[in-house]
């Protein structure tokens, strides 16, 4: 991994490792040590002596949904949650997170000075995948060559710039979340929730039950969450689709001015596992009625208009 990133490797030494260590089969050693060596090539994002929590997944759900963890993350933010989010442009979807947040007014790439200001201000800051994984240029072509998700979609979300060690991780397949909580507890995690929905989603959903693999006190367990047993009414995959990036940015910016629905919906429940994963509420149901009152007092909206400000001003 750290040759083929190193932009000394061959196209063919680059396709044969894509190859033959598939997402299908690598097993959590493999993971780990190819997410060791990423983050050796990071730019990092210093948070000081924070602890940090990211919502950023592997994406490839092909489900087209607005971006809920993104909303997540500003609703969870606005509840006192430290939230590097993780993020890039669309690969799979119609709008990825830094699609939409630029959209919505955030500049991507502010210094590292300004991300830090913006952590402690509004609570979150974008990491931009692009900016802080220049070695990722290197494997960009090949990947493209592949119809379907690599390893690389895996690995993202485990070389957080910031060095999260709280995770809320949506993966497109059934199969990775226990695999993927192990690599995180083997990198340092602290506590982590892995999810994948038995309707597709990479998110915990309310359309259908939730496969959960929770890493805590060094231990992961795979348990199911089912959104109505919280009194979240079921919804229809069409209520949470967009078709493009103007959708995408009307959908969030509707869901934070506080517009009831499904969107809401789930943008609260996925919140609310974040605010538990950091300590931040015992359990959903605090977390549900936390996110709630940051919706309805417009918390969640202020701290987005807290992120386009400070990343746009010197």
């Amino acid at each position: 991994m750290l040759h083929i990133t190193s932009g000394q490797a061959a196209e063919t030494e680059i396709h044969s490792l894509l190859t033959h260590l598939t997402w299908q089969d690598a097993t959590v050693d493999e993971l780990t040590g190819a997410a060791l060596a990423m983050r050796e090539k990071v730019i990092p994002l210093s948070p000081g002596d924070i602890e940090v929590l990211d919502t950023c997944g592997t994406g490839g759900d092909t489900r087209n949904t607005f971006n809920i963890s993104t909303a997540a993350a500003l609703i969870a933010a606005s509840c006192g949650v430290k939230i590097v989010k993780h993020g890039n442009r669309s690969a799979s979807s119609r709008a990825g997170s830094a699609d939409v947040l630029e959209k919505l007014g955030v500049h991507l790439e502010p210094s590292a000075a300004k991300a830090a200001e913006c952590l402690e201000v509004a609570n979150i800051c974008f990491a931009f995948a692009r900016a802080h994984h220049p070695a990722m240029k290197h494997v960009a072509e090949v990947r493209k060559k592949f119809s379907g998700p690599t390893i690389f979609n895996l690995l993202g979300p485990l070389t957080n710039p910031a060095g999260a060690r709280l995770h809320l991780l949506g993966v497109f397949n059934a199969g990775l979340t226990h695999r993927l909580a192990c690599v995180l507890r083997d990198l340092g995690g602290r506590r982590a929730w892995v999810v994948h929905a038995e309707d597709g989603l990479d998110e915990i959903s309310t359309i259908g039950p939730t496969q959960i693999s929770e890493l805590r006190d060094g231990q992961v367990h795979t348990w199911t969450l089912d959104a109505r047993e919280y009194g979240l009414p079921a919804a229809k995959l069409g209520d949470l689709q967009v078709a493009d990036v103007n959708e995408a940015a009307a959908a969030l910016t509707s869901v934070l001015a506080g517009e009831a629905g499904p969107r809401r919906a789930i943008a609260r429940l996925n919140a609310a596992a974040a605010m538990v994963i950091a300590g931040r509420c015992e359990d959903l149901r605090d977390g549900l009625e936390m996110a709630a009152e940051a919706l309805d007092r417009g918390r969640a909206r202020q701290t987005l208009a807290d992120l386009v400000r400070l990343t746009n001003t010197r």
